[in-house]
């Protein structure tokens, strides 16, 4: 049985089942695939815990801005074991999208902001980054199952923050979709020929400055000239995850809107 299957049967958040997988609670395969549990010890731990000796409870995390100000804390004095911890263990009660709407996008906003008055130097805003990024791809996974469709991510011309476009990857992987991530700065032919190659149904171009906004729009009119049917969503400083969650399933043409947590200078 798939991770994700395992998730359902156990009734829990599939981002617990892997936090168990990952702590040796709950045995687990590694194939091409994701992580495959035996039914035998999804049963066995079922009964563990209806019978009180279950795996930790899932945090429910009351003060998301308490959270991000520890991991501001700890991101900016480059304490990568502390994120780790703090991130670990939120990630028992919460998904990956929420890790980065309320945690990571707040604290690394703050670190830009200090870093434009000037009280952090760029390379301690670099290494807040660096370590955010290794965060995300630590608990980032492909979909289990049926995708619920094919999407590319990139950003447009001039684009050079990643953080952005790795959060969106990370939102629409966790919902299922099978994504395509070209990271920064390409041009919109290159992302429209790929598009078009893998079958994509939806292009998402991040941005994190209003700058780059406003050259995305004008790349994503351009993919959508070039790949007709296509649907194109741009991502703008502050907008939200969830939102890019809620558009990205949306069906209909090609859309100038959406989304991305990033704020102006949260990443270089």
């Amino acid at each position: 049985m798939q991770l994700r299957d395992a998730a359902n049967a156990l009734d829990v958040h599939y981002q617990t089942a892997y936090a168990w997988v990952r702590q040796g609670l709950l045995p687990a395969r590694k194939t091409a695939h994701g992580y495959e549990i035996s039914d035998s010890d999804i049963r066995a731990l079922a009964e563990r815990r209806a019978g009180g000796t279950a795996p930790p409870s899932e945090i429910r995390v009351r003060d998301w801005a308490a959270q991000a100000a520890r991991l501001h804390a700890a991101i900016r004095s480059g304490n990568e074991t502390l994120a780790r911890q703090q991130f670990g263990r939120l990630a028992h009660g919460s998904s990956l999208t929420e890790l980065c709407e309320y945690l990571i996008a707040p604290a690394l906003s703050r670190i830009g902001d200090q870093w434009a008055t000037g009280e952090v130097s760029i390379a301690v805003e670099h290494r807040a980054s660096a370590i955010c990024e290794r965060l995300i791809g630590s608990y980032a996974t492909p979909p289990q199952g049926r995708p619920r469709g094919t999407a590319v991510v990139a950003t447009a011309p001039g684009e050079h923050h990643a953080l952005p476009s790795l959060m969106a990857v990370a939102c629409l992987r966790e919902d299922r979709w099978l994504v395509h991530h070209l990271a920064n700065d390409l041009p919109a032919a290159e992302v429209a020929d790929l598009a078009r190659g893998s079958d994509a149904s939806l292009v998402v171009l991040s941005s994190a400055t209003t700058t780059a906004a406003r050259t995305a729009v004008r790349s994503a009119r351009e993919i959508s000239a070039a790949v007709p049917g296509v649907r194109v969503l741009v991502g703008r400083p502050g907008e939200s995850l969830l939102r890019l969650r809620e558009l990205a399933r949306m069906p209909g043409h090609a859309d100038s809107r959406t989304t991305s947590t990033s704020r102006r200078r949260v990443s270089r």
